[in-house]
């Protein structure tokens, strides 16, 4: 009876050192995950805060001034362009309308 006893419980030490083992194996697994996982998230995070300082640099009143002037004919409204001093009639201002759906369009 003593036989089967200790063959019973050496069973049962031998089934829970490998629940321990795939206990073990499987939490360092899931920590190298986690690991990886703040690892990506970190690269993410700098990579946003890298394109937030673009965006921040690229939209600069400045600079967009700057670019306005070089690259856009623009001038101050005059009042001739409004209003007919003549006849004291209001004139429509003419707008350029861009068709859509055009070989122009950006895809």
């Amino acid at each position: 009876m003593v036989k089967y006893l200790n063959i019973a419980l050496a069973f049962i030490v031998v089934v829970l050192l490998a629940a321990l083992y795939h206990i073990r194996y499987s939490a360092e697994a899931e920590a190298k995950a986690l690991r990886d996982m703040q690892r990506i998230v970190a690269v993410e995070q700098d990579r946003h805060r890298t394109l937030e300082a673009e965006w921040a640099s690229l939209n600069d009143p400045r600079r967009l001034q700057i670019l306005a002037r070089q690259y856009l004919a623009l001038d101050y409204l005059r009042a001739s362009q409004v209003l007919d001093l003549r006849d004291a009639r209001t004139l429509t201002i003419p707008v350029l309308m861009v068709p859509r759906g055009g070989a122009d369009e950006p895809r």
